[in-house]
C-alpha cells in the first residue's frame, strides 16, 4: 500500500506543478485561489453562508471569516440578512465581484488552454475521460474524508 501512496503523491505533485494551480488564480492577481474558489462558490449558490463555505471546502470558520471579510471590504461580496434571522448571513457576489471572477476565470481558463493547445485532439479527449474517472472514483467516498 506504502508504494500506491507514493505513485499517488507523485502525480499530485506533478498535477500541480504541470497546471500551475497555484498561479492559476494568482500571478498578476491580488487574490489568493482561495478567495477566488470562495468567490466561485459563493457565485454557484443561491443561498450561500459562511458555514456552507466551511463545511465545503473544509476550512477553518475563522479562514473563512477572514476570507469574507477581505472580500467584503473590497466590495466583492456583501452580507444580507435572513429575512426570518437576523442572526444568519447570506453572502452574495456584487457586479463588482462577477468582474473580477469573471478576470480570474478567463485567466484560469487561458492557462488550461496554454497547456493543452499542443496536445492532439485524441489525447485531450483521453485526458478528460481520466479526469472524469478520477472525479468519479474520488467522490465515491468523497477521498476517504469520511473514512475515519
Amino acid at each position: 500500500m506504502d508504494k500506491k501512496i507514493e505513485k499517488i503523491k507523485r502525480f499530485n505533485r506533478f498535477y500541480l506543478n504541470v497546471v500551475g494551480l497555484y498561479a492559476q488564480y494568482t500571478e498578476g492577481s491580488p487574490y489568493s485561489i482561495s478567495e477566488a474558489m470562495i468567490l466561485y462558490e459563493i457565485d454557484q449558490r443561491k443561498e450561500c453562508t459562511a458555514t456552507d463555505l466551511s463545511e465545503f471546502f473544509n476550512f477553518d470558520k475563522g479562514y473563512v471569516s477572514r476570507m469574507i471579510h477581505r472580500l467584503s471590504k473590497r466590495k466583492l461580496i456583501e452580507r444580507v440578512s435572513d429575512p426570518h434571522d437576523k442572526r444568519k448571513k447570506y453572502l452574495h457576489i456584487t457586479d463588482d465581484g462577477k468582474k473580477v471572477l469573471k478576470e480570474l476565470s478567463d485567466n484560469a481558463s487561458n492557462d488550461v488552454r496554454r497547456m493543452i493547445e499542443k496536445i492532439d485532439l485524441s489525447k485531450v479527449d483521453s485526458l478528460i475521460q481520466s479526469m472524469e474517472e478520477i472525479e468519479k472514483i474520488l467522490s465515491e467516498n468523497q477521498g476517504g474524508k469520511n473514512d475515519e
